[in-house]
């Protein structure tokens, strides 16, 4: 498993006094000026695996973590998490979201709102997601996914809406509802349907499949 280590610039005074509080669910994105530094290990974890996150370089009473997008089986958002400080460093341990998918890590103290740096995520892959061929439109990473059942000849592919439970970022996840015909079963009838879900490498990264199922999830 990958360790994720970001260093980034935090104005936290200037956030603190200055910034104006956002909307309920929105996040501001962390302004430059003081050293912080935030390690997730592993970066990268299979479904229910665990992840543990580390934070220096912080003076707060309190520290908070959420995944954003991030729910239980029955939709529900997990909620913030508060950190224990242990010396100089804030350490947890990550929840473990229903989905597979790339999470925003967002932070949060008891005088700031919801901090977010825009290159911190938590990937919720099965093996080998990485490795799959990465493109600029979602689109063809699903004609990928078709290509890669045996024989099988792509005859239709519409985006569909996220299920009404899944809260995961739509900038980051896309659904799609796709049918293909196998080999030698060219009829209308002997058609199959699969629903295919993608998922961006950050939010200007390139799309790749995460998975397909036989109902939308």
């Amino acid at each position: 498993m990958r360790t994720l280590v970001v260093l980034f610039a935090v104005a936290l005074v200037a956030v603190f006094t200055r910034a104006p509080t956002p909307a309920a669910g929105h996040s501001v994105d962390i302004k430059p000026t003081a050293a912080l530094r935030v390690a997730v290990q592993p970066a990268v974890v299979k479904l229910h695996e665990r992840s543990t996150i580390s934070i220096s370089g912080l003076a707060s009473r309190s520290l908070q973590v959420r995944l954003r997008g991030a729910t239980y089986a029955n939709g529900a958002p997990l909620p913030w998490l508060s950190l224990v400080h242990v010396g100089d460093v804030w350490r947890g341990r990550l929840q473990t979201p229903a989905l597979r998918g790339i999470y925003p890590i967002e932070l949060r103290t008891s005088k700031s709102p919801a901090l977010i740096d825009p290159h911190l995520f938590l990937r919720v892959f099965e093996s080998g997601t990485s490795a799959r061929p990465a493109f600029d439109d979602p689109a063809e990473a699903v004609s990928w996914w078709v290509r890669t059942v045996p024989h099988a000849t792509l005859v239709a592919s519409k985006a569909w809406p996220l299920p009404a439970l899944d809260r995961r970022d739509i900038r980051l996840h896309r659904l799609f509802v796709v049918a293909y015909s196998p080999l030698g079963y060219p009829d209308v009838s002997d058609r199959l349907g699969m629903f295919v879900t993608v998922v961006r490498d950050g939010f200007h990264g390139q799309w790749r499949l995460l998975e397909a199922t036989v109902e939308p999830r």
